[in-house]
């Protein structure tokens, strides 16, 4: 398989670097498919949304607290590719020649001026609009909260501010990478009725060692839910597919690309 992919490998670096990130970045800046795609599922999840307003056991999150408890409403978001589009970010690292460099990612956050996602702020609107709790679970790091939310008023997302509805990496002990520390702690309080992401990990645990296998296993564990209070947004730039593929290493987009060609199937 890999003699095969030899020639392009080649051809590709007598013309310079080969950035993986290119097609993925330029079909979701570019293409109908994606906006397409994004509004789907966004049209979906409010679709879905009024049934499960009205039914006081709907209750989507593993991490649920008291199922039966009288609990106010609430969606949980992820923030990147869910809500807020950073394919930008990605353009200049790729023009730039660069892998993913933190202090440009925490520069870009701070412009605070990524475009939504089509149709999430209508979705969010709307949920708002109900009197539903939105909760924005991201790994951004605690100290890029006044960006973040800076952005996502910007955008036209609802923001409460009666209670934290931002909940960052670190921003309280035990809030990690993972967020099942975060999920469960809305779902202490309030009974999520819908999930809304772009990377398996922002609705179900998934350890660290998985592999892609592994991951889709734990995905169709949860079957009954795609489609049903989960929602999943197309994301083919970064994630933890990508991850999964690099046996935990991170991608740094500028390296030949063997590695992953080893995963290609051709049957």
């Amino acid at each position: 398989m890999l003699a095969l992919a030899a020639p392009w490998l080649a051809g590709a670096c007598a013309t310079g670097h080969p950035d993986e990130r290119l097609h993925s970045t330029l079909w979701v800046q570019t293409s109908a498919e994606y906006v397409v795609s994004t509004n789907q599922v966004y049209t979906m999840a409010l679709e879905d949304l009024e049934a499960a307003y009205r039914d006081p056991q709907w209750d989507v999150a593993v991490e649920r607290g008291n199922p039966n408890g009288d609990l106010s409403p609430a969606i949980i978001v992820d923030i990147d590719e869910t809500v807020l589009d950073n394919s930008g970010h990605a353009a200049r690292a790729i023009i730039a020649r660069e892998g993913f460099v933190q202090d440009l990612w925490r520069a870009w956050v701070r412009e605070a001026a990524a475009p939504a996602v089509p149709g999430a702020v209508e979705y969010l609107r709307r949920a708002d609009a109900m009197g539903i709790a939105v909760f924005y679970v991201s790994n951004r790091f605690r100290d890029l909260e006044e960006p973040t939310r800076e952005n996502l008023e910007a955008i036209g997302c609802p923001l409460r501010d009666d209670i934290d509805v931002v909940l960052l990496r670190e921003e309280r002990p035990g809030w990690g990478i993972a967020k099942s520390s975060r999920r469960a702690w809305i779902a202490q309080h309030f009974r999520v009725l819908q999930i809304v992401g772009d990377d398996l990990r922002d609705f179900v645990p998934v350890p660290e060692d998985s592999d892609d296998h592994a991951r889709i296993e734990i995905a169709l564990a949860h079957r009954e839910r795609w489609g049903a209070g989960w929602y999943l947004l197309p994301n083919p730039i970064y994630g933890g597919w990508e991850e999964a593929l690099m046996a935990g290493e991170y991608a740094e987009h500028m390296t030949p690309l063997e590695r992953k060609f080893e995963h290609l199937e051709t049957h």
